[in-house]
């Protein structure tokens, strides 16, 4: 890795008088930074999605091109997420975000001059490459920022961070459509989102700093004294990625429920979000205005859901995430059945938002419990192994297979398996739930 994105070392202890002060002021920045620079990754992945309906109107791409399209996303970003977030581990995080970002912007910029189904996949993989550079350092942020007992509220607030980047992009992409016109859409799906993505990068390049030891503050748990319930090992920084790898995160049994729960969230979460576009035009009858709205909602509902779920985990569940990951599996199911079964533009549409609000509750749930369940040193490589798994074959599958099922035998066989994997979601969230009380309660009387 570049000298000037390893990991910032530690500095001499600021005086006592001034570590409360200075910590207020660099956890506002950093979280600012973290909150601003990962709804920018947004404004240049989800733009894609709005992209569809011209791939498949203009240069003529079939459902099955337009899936095997995303699918090419799916499958670089959830491998890159996993290898970035190992290489995060040791990288100065707030510097890691935003070359991701700047990346990525680059990318778009690229896409709006594309036609070929060819190029699109090839640049597709990049920006699926450089995206994997944006959750697993803001995780790692999190982790060294904020203790556990306030962790769900931060964690709240930066997770609606994506909801409101990928809720904005379809009325920044509707205005500039109405500025440039339809004959140009690749300037309004693509060059502008890039603009702005590069203005958000440079923003997060000075905004944050790495951890509280770079800027002469004690470690947040010290300094909280709140101490996770995971092994400490003072000397984790020293391991190599291979021992973080192996030591702390392959032999959790619970990170790996929590990989394969993430897998059928995902499912859910584009087997929605990809379709929306396709399904509501060709199916319900949405015009363009409608399902730009329906699009947006779905994200939009996602924050005060986050927000109050957060704190929820907090304060009422006390760091017991899992309760409310099965509560709001129970929603997304009900709220899918009216989806696919209703006829009405308005209770399809908040079935959306239904969906939309409750499907990133687990999500959330299941990133900030990554961060829980493993040692600080090691968040980065947990974030980035739920992710491939999300990835690799949650939006995998909802990209690529749902539209070869949509070809070969309609919609009714996508709602079929959207329908499984919000019971399969619930079930690994409900083992995850009744291993981690038994061992809380292990760990208690060993104290």
């Amino acid at each position: 890795m570049l000298g000037w994105l390893k990991k910032a070392p530690a500095v001499p202890r600021l005086p006592e008088h001034m570590i409360a002060k200075m910590y207020n002021i660099f956890r506002i920045r950093t979280l600012m930074g973290i909150f601003v620079g990962y709804a920018g990754y947004y404004l240049v992945r989800n733009n894609f999605t709005l992209s569809t309906p011209y791939l498949a109107s203009e240069y003529g791409f079939t459902p099955s091109q337009i899936g095997l399209l995303s699918a090419a996303m799916a499958v670089t970003y959830g491998i890159s997420k996993f290898f970035m977030g190992n290489l995060a581990d040791k990288a100065h995080t707030q510097r890691f975000i935003a070359i991701g970002l700047l990346l990525s912007a680059i990318v778009n910029i690229g896409f709006g001059f594309s036609s070929s189904f060819a190029l699109i996949f090839m640049l597709l993989i990049f920006n699926g490459m450089f995206q994997g550079m944006g959750a697993p350092p803001c995780s790692i942020v999190m982790a060294n920022w904020f203790s556990k007992k306030e962790r769900g509220v931060k964690m709240g607030i930066w997770n609606t961070s994506h909801n409101i980047g990928g809720g904005i992009i379809a009325p920044i992409v509707g205005i500039a459509l109405g500025i440039f016109g339809t004959a140009y859409w690749q300037a309004g799906v693509f060059i502008v989102p890039s603009i702005l993505a590069i203005i958000i990068a440079i923003f997060v390049l000075f905004c944050g700093k790495d951890t509280p030891q770079s800027v002469g503050l004690p470690p947040i748990d010290e300094y909280r004294n709140d101490y996770d319930d995971v092994e400490r090992n003072p000397e984790g920084d020293k391991l190599s990625l291979k021992e973080i790898l192996f030591t702390y995160v392959l032999k959790n049994k619970f990170i790996w429920f929590l990989c394969l729960a993430n897998v059928f969230v995902y499912f859910i979460r584009f087997g929605v979000l990809n379709w929306v576009p396709l399904y509501l035009t060709d199916v319900k009858g949405f015009t363009q205005s409608q399902y730009h709205m329906a699009f947006a909602a779905f994200e939009w509902a996602a924050i005060p859901s986050s927000l109050l779920v957060g704190w929820l985990s907090d304060k009422l569940f006390k760091g017991n995430r899992m309760p409310l990951c099965i509560i709001s599996m129970v929603g997304v199911i009900l709220g899918t059945l009216v989806y696919w079964q209703s006829t009405s533009v308005l209770a399809i549409s908040i079935a959306i938002s239904v969906i939309g609000c409750l499907i990133y509750v687990p999500q959330f749930l299941i990133g900030l419990s990554a961060i829980d369940f493993v040692p600080k040193f090691a968040v980065g490589t947990t974030v980035g192994l739920t992710g491939l798994f999300a990835y690799l074959f949650g939006n995998l599958t909802a990209s690529a297979l749902v539209g070869f099922i949509v070809e070969s035998s309609g919609w009714n066989g996508c709602f079929i398996l959207l329908l499984v994997s919000g019971v399969m979601a619930s079930l690994f969230l409900t083992l995850i739930q009744i291993g981690r009380k038994k061992q809380i309660r292990k760990l208690a009387a060993n104290a």
